[in-house]
């Protein structure tokens, strides 16, 4: 074992999804609470690649009963390479050398017959065995320091709790979020730090943090007003979730999937850091159609 390259994961013994043991890749089944430690540290350490993966384990730790489904591959001196987190149905990886993408595709490909979604970063996944899915990217962004427009923006300020209502019939032409109530809205406020552009006394756009693992938060759910768009009501919203971030010492990121987005980010101070790959299982054929 001394002999291995540095940074290079071992074949090891796994505990099959059906609880057998065999040999099957590089990646192993983590059940221990210090190896649950040891993800954590690690995932830390990837800073704004861990951040969804990492919060999504804090989710699920916080939400569900039971061992949580993680795997790990290991180097020659015992340190965690990659990690895959497998939660009904999901499959997230996270494998920063090039010696663990395979081990992450063999076992994507042990899990495919059960799993519904699957993500990773755009150059940590082997994806030939995924063509029943359909594929989403996102581009990653990360700020370091914010350029602040020389025009005159719209006023903002902190979101209350009585900002639910608006806040709910301007997501709705959101469409990822159509389905959330004004009273969804209010517990979402409670957890997550958000940020309104006020027009003439009306709220009329907003962007949140709506993830946050160790230094590093994400600032999304950036949405404006349809009547109130292209008068800088999302600058200022961005600009305002990000100032905080940056003025505690966090790292933010954004991501956003439209391309015709980019300009509104990048000529903010975000810089582009990678891309995400998010693959949903497409529905079986329909007969006769």
């Amino acid at each position: 074992m001394g002999s291995a390259r540095q940074g290079q994961a071992l074949p090891a013994i796994i505990l099959t999804m059906d609880g057998r043991l065999g040999v099957a890749g590089q990646l192993r089944r983590l059940l221990g609470a210090e190896e649950r430690q040891q993800v954590a540290r690690f995932l830390l350490a990837q800073g704004w690649a861990g951040l969804h993966l990492g919060e999504s384990l804090v989710r699920w730790e916080e939400s569900a009963s039971g061992r949580t489904p993680l795997w790990g591959a290991f180097g020659p001196s015992g340190e965690l390479t990659a990690v895959a987190f497998t939660p009904l149905g999901r499959f997230h990886l996270l494998a920063p050398l090039q010696t663990d993408r395979e081990a992450g595709h063999d076992l994507l490909r042990r899990l495919l017959p059960e799993l519904e979604r699957v993500s990773a970063l755009e150059d940590h996944l082997v994806d030939r065995e995924l063509a029943g899915f359909d594929r989403s990217i996102r581009e990653i962004t990360v700020a370091a320091s914010l350029l602040v427009p020389a025009r005159p923006l719209p006023q903002t300020r902190r979101a209350r709790l009585r900002d639910a209502a608006i806040l709910h019939r301007i997501y709705q032409n959101v469409s990822w979020m159509r389905l959330d109530s004004a009273a969804d809205w209010r517990d979402r406020l409670r957890r997550e730090p958000t940020w309104v552009v006020e027009e003439d006394g009306r709220v009329v756009a907003a962007a949140r943090w709506t993830k946050r693992y160790g230094q590093v938060v994400e600032v999304g759910g950036v949405a404006t007003d349809p009547e109130r768009r292209r008068r800088g009501a999302a600058t200022s919203a961005v600009l305002a979730a990000t100032a905080p971030a940056l003025s505690a010492g966090l790292t933010p990121v954004l991501c956003f999937q439209d391309p015709a987005l980019a300009p509104l980010y990048l000529n903010l101070g975000y810089e582009r850091v990678g891309r995400e790959l998010a693959f949903r299982r497409l529905p079986p054929p329909v007969p006769g159609l």
